[in-house]
């Protein structure tokens, strides 16, 4: 999505001058993507963004003046799934007034209740976070639950392997690092000195278990980091088209700078390392004696 790659919202004339007065620093956009025409994410909340920044005159695509925003909280909210819980939802007689009547750019529109947009930002955290094995079954049956919880599974033992790598040469990785805007599944420090004096970290990585998310995050890296490497690590043999179907599209300035890895040589290098452990240690310690 663009307003995630760019990290700004933004609109054309004549809407600017309305949008303007209504939509301020501090305040919270709820992303919403239609049924017409998508690909992904259709009919489905997208992301909650903070406008952090005043409106600037700039041009940015088609539009004219933009904010720039950060994101709150990112993933997949079918509307469908909680339409029944959402206050702006009641008594309209259809999905289009409901959203219409949530809409900055109507000018008879009022602010999306913020009990809606908190309830929208736990169901994307809460589907961030891997489902224990107990919930109920889905509609789908016991398959679609050893699905889930698996590919929660392999995340976690991708992210393990890849840890032990980077200690093995003698790097210092860090899972799950919070910079504040996004939570990264891990980044490498070339030392345990480097990461508590704030410096920048040599690598970031993450992993295809949403690609789109994925590669906001390494974006966001790359912004705040000018030299780090960026890696994304494929899960399922098709995720590598789907990732270079997205740095041809939304994610186009990151291509050339996200190297993509299997989760396959990942796991291969960790037991080729771990084979020569010990002689690495040797080898890898010569510049501190």
């Amino acid at each position: 999505m663009e307003i995630l790659e760019r990290g700004v919202y933004g609109c054309a004339d004549p809407q600017c001058g309305l949008l303007m007065t209504r939509v301020r620093r501090g305040d919270w956009l709820v992303v919403f993507v239609s049924g017409f025409g998508c690909k992904s994410y259709c009919k489905s909340f997208a992301a909650v963004l903070e406008v952090v920044s005043d409106w600037v005159r700039a041009r940015v695509g088609n539009w004219g003046s933009v904010v720039e925003v950060r994101p709150i909280a990112l993933g997949k909210v079918e509307l469908g799934s909680i339409a029944g819980k959402l206050t702006f939802m009641r008594g309209r007689r259809s999905v289009t007034e409901a959203l219409h009547s949530v809409d900055p750019a109507n000018p008879t529109a009022t602010p999306m209740p913020r009990q809606d947009a908190e309830l929208i930002i736990e169901e994307m955290r809460r589907q961030s976070k891997p489902k224990p094995a107990i919930e109920a079954l889905p509609s789908g049956g016991a398959g679609k639950v050893v699905e889930e919880v698996g590919a929660a599974g392999d995340v976690e033992e991708v992210m393990r392997a890849l840890e032990e790598v980077g200690q093995l040469l003698g790097y210092h990785p860090v899972r799950n690092y919070d910079t504040g805007t996004y939570r990264l599944a891990q980044a490498w420090w070339g030392s345990k000195d480097e990461y508590e004096e704030g410096l920048a970290p040599l690598a970031v990585f993450e992993t295809t278990q949403n690609i789109e998310q994925a590669l906001a995050k390494l974006k966001h890296a790359r912004d705040r980091w000018r030299g780090v490497r960026t890696y994304i690590i494929t899960l399922r043999p098709e995720d590598a088209k789907e990732i270079e179907k997205a740095l041809k599209g939304s994610f186009h300035e990151l291509k050339n700078k996200v190297k993509t890895i299997t989760r396959e040589e990942i796991e291969q290098l960790n037991k080729d390392l771990t084979k020569h452990r010990e002689l690495i240690k040797e080898l890898t310690s010569l510049r501190q004696d």
